[in-house]
């Protein structure tokens, strides 16, 4: 039996994983499903640290997955209309919360129609305007049936939130899951692997202990608050650059994110070791 200590990435696995068992625990995900899952993964990741083709003997010598897997899992089709959906509702509600054909004198969304009245666009023009690849109509189902958007009067469309927030325990919540912590963990695994001297993207939080309840609801409304603001003007700059880019054959993509995670001294999870 080796006695050589772990290589510090598989170290921390276990605890990388953590939160991400307690999602799956809490949604009936099992096991076999988790390891179909990080098959497709581990196959995925060796594609893309590949430069041309990648044979299946080559792909199962990278991951470990045996060659029949390999081959079937290139043959699974990896569609994801859902997390889509989510994306063009976020996007939409942007361009209508910042883009000034939809907003109001005092600067506030307004309340659209479906095809434009005499006070300017309506929604059928937001969608194209937000150059979403997906119906108005099916945009505008995700938008009310997650209580983004509220339907006032003949025909009248009313922004409820500025932002995309899926009704808890939706699978609309699970696509926006997805889609905020693969970038983040993106980002940090690119910095991981970043050769020396490479350009390294920005990822920093702040940390801090033995802060009573009240220390740490201060922190959280003043966190949030400020992310808040700094997440409205970052979109605002983004649609105006955007708009600005249209005219060219662009496929470039940015993503930017912020978390607060207040953890009160009852909440706080105990290490199973100091029970021992």
């Amino acid at each position: 039996m080796s006695n050589d200590p772990k290589p510090p990435l598989e170290t921390a696995l276990s605890a990388l994983l953590v939160p991400l068992a307690q999602a799956m625990v809490a949604h009936g995900v099992t096991l076999g499903s988790a390891t179909e899952a990080l098959k497709q993964a581990l196959l995925t990741a060796a594609e893309q640290s590949t430069d041309g083709k990648l044979s299946d003997s080559r792909a199962s010598l990278l991951t470990g997955l045996h060659r029949k897997d390999v081959k079937r899992l290139r043959n699974t089709d990896d569609d994801a209309p859902l997390k889509r959906s989510c994306n063009a509702a976020a996007l939409v509600i942007s361009y209508w919360s910042t883009t000034p054909e939809f907003l109001d004198d005092l600067g506030a969304p307004r309340t659209l129609s479906g095809k434009g009245d005499e006070n300017g666009p309506g929604f059928d023009d937001l969608v194209r305007r937000a150059r979403v690849d997906m119906a108005p109509g099916t945009v505008l189902e995700t938008l009310i049936d997650q209580k983004n958007v509220e339907q006032v009067g003949k025909g009248k469309l009313r922004l409820l939130s500025q932002a995309f927030l899926p009704s808890a325990c939706s699978a609309e919540q699970v696509a926006a899951y997805e889609a905020t912590l693969s970038a983040h963990l993106a980002a940090a695994t690119q910095n991981l692997l970043a050769e020396p001297g490479a350009p390294r993207n920005f990822d920093r939080a702040v940390r801090y202990s033995h802060l009573s309840s009240e220390s740490i609801e201060e922190l959280r409304q003043f966190s949030s608050d400020r992310a808040q603001t700094l997440l409205q003007e970052i979109n605002s700059l983004a649609r105006e650059l955007q708009d600005k880019d249209s005219n060219g054959d662009h496929s470039g993509r940015f993503a930017a994110g912020a978390f607060v995670l207040p953890s009160p001294q009852e909440a706080q999870s105990k290490n199973p070791k100091e029970d021992e």
